[in-house]
Protein backbone atom coordinates (compact mmCIF):
# COMPACT_ATOMS: atom_id res chain seq x y z
CA UNK A 1 0.00 0.00 0.00
CA UNK A 2 1.45 3.09 -1.11
CA UNK A 3 1.72 6.27 1.94
CA UNK A 4 1.39 9.85 0.90
CA UNK A 5 3.78 11.96 2.12
CA UNK A 6 2.89 14.08 5.06
CA UNK A 7 3.10 17.80 4.37
CA UNK A 8 5.05 20.23 6.02
CA UNK A 9 3.56 21.89 8.88
CA UNK A 10 2.79 25.35 8.32
CA UNK A 11 5.47 27.29 10.75
CA UNK A 12 4.95 31.07 11.38
CA UNK A 13 7.93 32.05 9.04
CA UNK A 14 5.98 29.84 5.87
CA UNK A 15 2.64 31.66 6.85
CA UNK A 16 4.43 35.10 6.51
CA UNK A 17 6.12 34.35 3.61
CA UNK A 18 2.55 33.61 2.32
CA UNK A 19 1.17 36.06 3.47
CA UNK A 20 3.62 38.54 1.88
CA UNK A 21 3.40 37.03 -1.32
CA UNK A 22 0.22 37.86 -1.61
CA UNK A 23 -0.22 40.92 -0.61
CA UNK A 24 2.56 41.70 -3.10
CA UNK A 25 0.27 40.12 -5.69
CA UNK A 26 -2.82 42.56 -4.76
CA UNK A 27 -0.14 45.63 -4.56
CA UNK A 28 -0.34 47.64 -7.63
CA UNK A 29 3.29 48.23 -9.05
CA UNK A 30 5.60 45.57 -7.49
CA UNK A 31 6.78 42.87 -9.51
CA UNK A 32 4.02 39.94 -8.56
CA UNK A 33 1.34 41.76 -9.24
CA UNK A 34 2.69 42.90 -12.66
CA UNK A 35 3.61 39.44 -13.31
CA UNK A 36 0.05 38.54 -12.62
CA UNK A 37 -1.79 41.31 -14.52
CA UNK A 38 0.35 40.31 -18.04
CA UNK A 39 -0.37 36.43 -17.26
CA UNK A 40 -3.71 37.49 -16.63
CA UNK A 41 -4.18 39.51 -19.83
CA UNK A 42 -2.44 36.67 -22.29
CA UNK A 43 -4.48 34.16 -20.73
CA UNK A 44 -7.71 36.10 -21.22
CA UNK A 45 -6.11 36.79 -24.64
CA UNK A 46 -5.77 32.86 -25.45
CA UNK A 47 -9.14 32.24 -24.66
CA UNK A 48 -10.30 34.64 -26.39
CA UNK A 49 -8.63 33.41 -29.54
CA UNK A 50 -9.30 29.77 -28.85
CA UNK A 51 -13.97 30.87 -28.41
CA UNK A 52 -13.34 32.86 -31.44
CA UNK A 53 -11.47 29.66 -33.22
CA UNK A 54 -14.36 27.63 -32.26
CA UNK A 55 -17.03 29.77 -32.79
CA UNK A 56 -15.85 30.70 -36.63
CA UNK A 57 -14.91 26.89 -37.31
CA UNK A 58 -18.39 26.17 -35.85
CA UNK A 59 -19.93 28.13 -38.82
CA UNK A 60 -18.17 26.99 -41.50
CA UNK A 61 -18.34 23.32 -40.12
CA UNK A 62 -22.44 23.73 -39.65
CA UNK A 63 -22.97 24.92 -43.06
CA UNK A 64 -24.14 22.70 -45.68
CA UNK A 65 -26.48 22.05 -48.92
CA UNK A 66 -29.46 20.26 -49.23
CA UNK A 67 -28.70 17.12 -50.87
CA UNK A 68 -31.93 15.58 -50.93
CA UNK A 69 -34.73 17.77 -52.83
CA UNK A 70 -37.17 15.18 -52.81
CA UNK A 71 -39.25 16.22 -49.73
CA UNK A 72 -38.62 18.91 -47.13
CA UNK A 73 -39.72 19.20 -44.05
CA UNK A 74 -41.77 22.84 -42.40
CA UNK A 75 -41.87 23.29 -38.92
CA UNK A 76 -44.68 25.28 -36.87
CA UNK A 77 -42.27 25.80 -34.01
CA UNK A 78 -38.42 25.43 -33.58
CA UNK A 79 -38.46 21.80 -32.04
CA UNK A 80 -36.81 18.37 -32.34
CA UNK A 81 -37.41 15.46 -30.68
CA UNK A 82 -35.25 12.70 -32.64
CA UNK A 83 -37.32 12.00 -35.75
CA UNK A 84 -40.13 13.88 -34.67
CA UNK A 85 -41.31 17.64 -34.75
CA UNK A 86 -44.47 19.71 -34.98
CA UNK A 87 -45.07 20.56 -38.83
CA UNK A 88 -45.62 18.71 -41.80
CA UNK A 89 -43.33 17.42 -44.93
CA UNK A 90 -43.93 18.49 -48.04
CA UNK A 91 -43.44 16.02 -51.00
CA UNK A 92 -44.01 16.96 -54.76
CA UNK A 93 -45.61 14.47 -56.90
CA UNK A 94 -43.50 11.89 -59.57
CA UNK A 95 -43.63 13.92 -63.08
CA UNK A 96 -40.95 13.34 -66.24
CA UNK A 97 -38.14 14.97 -66.69
CA UNK A 98 -37.38 16.70 -70.21
CA UNK A 99 -35.98 14.30 -72.57
CA UNK A 100 -36.66 11.06 -70.28
CA UNK A 101 -39.52 8.49 -72.10
CA UNK A 102 -42.86 9.16 -71.04
CA UNK A 103 -42.58 5.78 -68.63
CA UNK A 104 -40.00 6.86 -67.06
CA UNK A 105 -41.37 8.49 -63.76
CA UNK A 106 -38.86 10.29 -61.20
CA UNK A 107 -39.88 12.47 -58.23
CA UNK A 108 -40.39 16.37 -58.84
CA UNK A 109 -37.34 18.23 -56.59
CA UNK A 110 -38.08 20.43 -54.45
CA UNK A 111 -35.51 23.61 -55.04
CA UNK A 112 -37.09 26.42 -53.12
CA UNK A 113 -37.54 25.35 -49.90
CA UNK A 114 -38.23 28.22 -48.29
CA UNK A 115 -41.21 29.39 -50.62
CA UNK A 116 -42.63 25.75 -50.43
CA UNK A 117 -43.08 26.29 -46.69
CA UNK A 118 -43.81 30.18 -47.28
CA UNK A 119 -47.28 28.67 -48.98
CA UNK A 120 -47.50 26.06 -46.54
CA UNK A 121 -48.00 28.68 -43.36
CA UNK A 122 -49.90 30.99 -46.04
CA UNK A 123 -52.55 28.53 -46.31
CA UNK A 124 -52.33 27.97 -42.49
CA UNK A 125 -51.92 24.23 -42.43
CA UNK A 126 -49.38 24.84 -39.49
CA UNK A 127 -50.28 25.64 -36.23
CA UNK A 128 -47.16 26.81 -33.88
CA UNK A 129 -49.95 25.98 -30.75
CA UNK A 130 -51.08 22.44 -32.11
CA UNK A 131 -49.18 19.46 -30.46
CA UNK A 132 -48.50 18.37 -33.83
CA UNK A 133 -47.52 21.27 -35.32
CA UNK A 134 -50.26 21.13 -38.58
CA UNK A 135 -53.49 23.08 -38.28
CA UNK A 136 -57.26 21.90 -38.16
CA UNK A 137 -58.21 21.50 -41.86
CA UNK A 138 -61.37 23.66 -41.41
CA UNK A 139 -59.09 26.48 -40.66
CA UNK A 140 -57.09 26.31 -43.99
CA UNK A 141 -56.89 29.43 -45.81
CA UNK A 142 -57.27 28.84 -49.52
CA UNK A 143 -56.75 32.34 -50.23
CA UNK A 144 -53.18 31.96 -49.01
CA UNK A 145 -53.38 34.99 -46.66
CA UNK A 146 -52.53 33.68 -43.25
CA UNK A 147 -49.89 35.83 -41.89
CA UNK A 148 -46.14 33.91 -42.08
CA UNK A 149 -43.76 33.98 -39.81
CA UNK A 150 -40.57 35.98 -39.50
CA UNK A 151 -38.07 34.65 -40.47
CA UNK A 152 -37.85 31.32 -41.33
CA UNK A 153 -34.72 29.71 -42.08
CA UNK A 154 -33.65 26.27 -44.23
CA UNK A 155 -31.58 24.32 -42.33
CA UNK A 156 -30.41 20.96 -43.43
CA UNK A 157 -30.96 17.38 -41.72
CA UNK A 158 -28.00 14.61 -41.51
CA UNK A 159 -30.01 12.71 -44.20
CA UNK A 160 -29.46 16.34 -46.57
CA UNK A 161 -33.24 17.52 -46.48
CA UNK A 162 -33.88 20.94 -45.92
CA UNK A 163 -36.33 21.43 -43.07
CA UNK A 164 -37.71 25.34 -42.47
CA UNK A 165 -37.92 26.14 -39.11
CA UNK A 166 -39.45 30.07 -37.41
CA UNK A 167 -36.54 31.40 -36.41
CA UNK A 168 -33.31 33.41 -37.41
CA UNK A 169 -30.32 31.37 -38.06
CA UNK A 170 -29.33 30.26 -34.54
CA UNK A 171 -32.36 27.98 -34.93
CA UNK A 172 -30.53 25.10 -37.04
CA UNK A 173 -27.64 25.06 -33.99
CA UNK A 174 -30.43 25.73 -31.30
CA UNK A 175 -31.74 21.97 -33.03
CA UNK A 176 -28.08 20.44 -33.82
CA UNK A 177 -28.93 21.13 -37.42
CA UNK A 178 -26.40 22.85 -40.31
CA UNK A 179 -27.50 26.11 -41.64
CA UNK A 180 -28.38 25.85 -45.36
CA UNK A 181 -25.48 27.21 -47.29
CA UNK A 182 -26.33 27.79 -51.12
CA UNK A 183 -22.86 26.07 -52.44
CA UNK A 184 -23.17 22.77 -53.90
CA UNK A 185 -20.48 20.33 -52.45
Amino acid sequence: MNEIPRSQRFSAERSAAIEALLTNVAQDGTPENRHFQNTKGKRILLSGAAVALVVTGGAVVMQLPVTDKSSILCFARAELHGNQFPGTTVVLGEGTRVGEPSTQSNPIPIEDALAACRDVWAQHLLDPDAPNGSAHPSRYDRSFSHPIPNPLTVCVLNDGRAAVIPGDEKVCSSLGLALKTDTAP
